[in-house]
This record gives structure tokens, sequence and C-alpha cells, in this order.
């Protein structure tokens, strides 16, 4: 999550947009709307916090958010905090849509591939999905810094919600082709990156990390009774689950005002509401399911909660940017195996870990008034943005 960005410069100030800049990251992300997702917040972060003497251009999308006169192919100057960055959107679509015909990354290589004579010169060009990064070997033939953001067979294993579960065996032959060649990879799970090291000896870990520009650590009006989820609204994020723990609450713990916010959009939205609006009316006027919420909405949301629910399946989160964001607000965790894959969460001291068992879930939430905020809080201290990001590009320069 990031502060909104402000309002897009036009072109026409900016004659040819930039000449030269030292990287191109090229990602389905436009600057004018944030869209659900762990990808779209750490961009932003590195959009904010990246080296001063970094000079970034962003080759992405117009989700129908930007400026009224905006076109593809035409360069626009966007602001994130006191950096400005390029922005060239080359195609249109909503990351936020899962329900699309046509992957989203063959639109935007093909979107790329149109208005090629229109980039600058470069130094790096940055991918942050393999299928990306592999058309930009051929396309853009400069050095290429590869950001992985899942578990191993994160986007293949049986409740992912990518197309490449269908072709896990071709996804790991042109993943291990990705590392190989990259002149650097930036892994946002430990245990893979250990994987990953054997193909690429340049390839680091890291964390993700919480703005502190956004991120507000606690409200005199904190509700402790309030839980809230946060996330995509897809099967590998499992947000039904949320309900079913949230039914159960209330049904073992009556003697407690439980309330519930899911934040997030996806293809499940409309049969969550469904859902909800099938609960009995004591239930129902508890539970809201927000929808697509601005970060920082978000951001106020999570001040004001006392529990984080995380309901991911395993084997699919690389470093989740929320959970480090929900911690950094002083909300207690709660999460289910596989999704806490930083360690974050020590049971019994920082949080919960449980299994999927919506009974299980509601004790451990019924418990967390015992987890000390202080303790959750200190946790992620180490984890802002301006220290991460600041590690990830140290040293990068016109002459990386």
């Amino acid at each position: 999550m990031t502060l909104p960005t402000a309002p897009a410069v036009r072109t026409s100030d900016w004659p040819g947009g930039p000449r030269a800049v030292d990287r191109i990251v090229v990602h389905q992300v436009d600057p004018a709307r944030p869209s659900p997702g762990g990808i779209d917040t750490c961009l932003r972060g590195i959009f904010r916090y990246a080296p001063p003497e970094l000079e970034l251009a962003i080759v992405g999308v117009d989700t129908g958010a930007g400026p009224a006169a905006r076109r593809l192919g035409a360069w626009e100057r966007h602001q994130f905090g006191e950096r400005s960055v390029w922005f060239l959107p080359v195609a249109k679509l909503d990351p936020a849509n899962q329900s699309r015909r046509i992957p989203h990354s063959i639109s935007l290589v093909a979107g790329l591939l149109r208005y090629r004579s229109r980039l600058p010169a470069r130094q790096m060009v940055e991918a942050h999905r393999m299928d990306v990064a592999f058309a930009l070997r051929f396309l853009l033939r400069v050095p290429q810094g590869y950001f992985i953001h899942t578990q191993e067979n994160g986007l293949t294993g049986g409740t992912s919600d990518s197309l490449w579960r269908l072709f896990s065996r071709l996804h790991r032959r042109l993943e291990t082709s990705v590392v190989r060649n990259a002149r650097t990879v930036t892994v946002f799970n430990e245990d893979y990156a250990a994987t990953v090291r054997r193909w690429n000896p340049r390839t680091r870990f890291s964390p993700t990390w919480f703005d502190p520009a956004l991120v507000v650590a606690g409200r005199s009006d904190r509700d402790p009774d309030k839980i809230v989820w946060v996330g995509r609204l897809e099967v590998p994020k499992d947000p039904a689950l949320a309900l079913d723990v949230f039914e159960q609450l209330a049904t073992e713990h009556p003697d407690r005002n439980w309330s519930l916010e899911v934040l997030g959009s996806g293809t499940r939205l409309h049969g969550l509401r469904d859902r909800v609006a099938r609960m009995p009316a004591a239930l129902r006027s508890r539970v809201q399911v927000r929808g697509r919420v601005d970060p920082a909405e978000v951001a106020t949301t999570l001040a004001r909660s006392g529990i984080f629910l995380m309901t991911s399946h395993p084997g699919y989160e690389g470093y989740p940017c929320v959970l480090v964001e929900a911690m950094a607000a002083g909300l207690v965790p709660v999460v289910t195996r596989g999704s806490d894959t930083g360690a974050l969460v020590r049971d019994g001291e920082t949080g919960y870990v449980t299994g999927r068992d919506p009974a299980e879930i509601a004790d451990r939430i019924a418990s967390a008034g015992g987890i000390s905020r202080s303790a959750v809080l200190d946790t992620v201290s180490f984890l802002g943005a301006p220290t991460v990001v600041g590690q990830i590009y140290a040293g990068c320069s016109r002459n990386e």
C-alpha cells in the first residue's frame, strides 16, 4: 500500500518523454490506480523509495483511472512522495479482473512491442513476472533484474489461480532460463531463494516492507473485536474461510461484539456478498465485504481494527506485504499455516498460526487479547520501506 499518487502530468510538458533512464520497470501496473495484490504494493514502494539517483521509467497499463487526456503510447509523469517517475501506458486492462480471456502479460508485452520505438535508452530492464521477463530477454536486449514474489511452485500448485498451473513443467523450465540469464535476481521467499541461488549465484533474498508514510501504528478508537481480512478475493487466498470463521466465532463466543471487514476485489466478490446476504440479520449487520478499497482507507481500517486474519493456502505466499503492514499497524495476526513465510508470527507471542478448521481459528482469535501489541510492532520494526528498498537497490547506478 502507498499514499495516493499526485495527478499525472501530461506528456506535452516533457516532449518525447525521457531520453535515457537507469531502469525500465515493465509490469501490469497503473500509477493512477492501485490494484489488489502484493506485486502492485511492492512496486509502489519501489517507485517511492528507490534511491533518488536511480532514474526509473514504468511501462504499464491503463486501467481507466488515469488523466482524461491519457492515450496509449504517450508518456506521463507521476509523483510518488518526493519522487517523480515516468510512465508509459501500452495496453488497456484492469489487473484486478481475473476473468480475462487474454492473459494480462500477453496484452502487456504486445503493447510494449507496439510502442517499443518510444522507449528511452536504458541500462537495465526490471520484470516481476516470469512470462514478461522471458519475453523481455528478446525484445529489450539489455541486462535484466528479475523479481520473484511467490514460493517455489507458488503459481503452479493446485490452489493457484494462475494459468501456469496447467503448464507447471514449462513454467519451471522458463523460470530457470530467466534466472540464469538475469543480471540480478531478488526473491521474496527465503526458502525459494536458496533454490534459485543454485541457478544464479547473484540471487538475493529480501523481505517485503511496510510504508511508514501510510501505516498508522494505532488509534485511540481501535476496536479489539474488529477483525479485518485484506487481499485478492481468489481461491489461493480463500476469503470464504474468513466468513466460516466469523460465523463460528459468533456462535462460540457470543459475549463479544465481533465484526469482520473483508477488503479486496476478485472473482469471488459477488459470491461472498451473496453469502453474507443470506446470514441471519444479527450476523449480517456485522460483516462488510467492501470490495476494492483505496490504500489509504485500507490503512485507516487496519489502524482501527484489533485482529488481522489471513487464510491463504500453503505454498502460495512469498513474503506477504499485507501481513507486514497489518503487524506494523499493531494488529494481532491470526494466520493459517503457510501464510507467514517469513516466520513473523511466533505462536502465542506475536500472534497465532493455525490449521484450516474454523473452530480452531475462532478460538485463537478469541485468545488474541493476550498478545502484546508492542511485541507485534517490534517484530516488524526493521521492515520499513526506506530501509528494505534501499538495501535492494544499494549500489545501483547507471553503471550497474
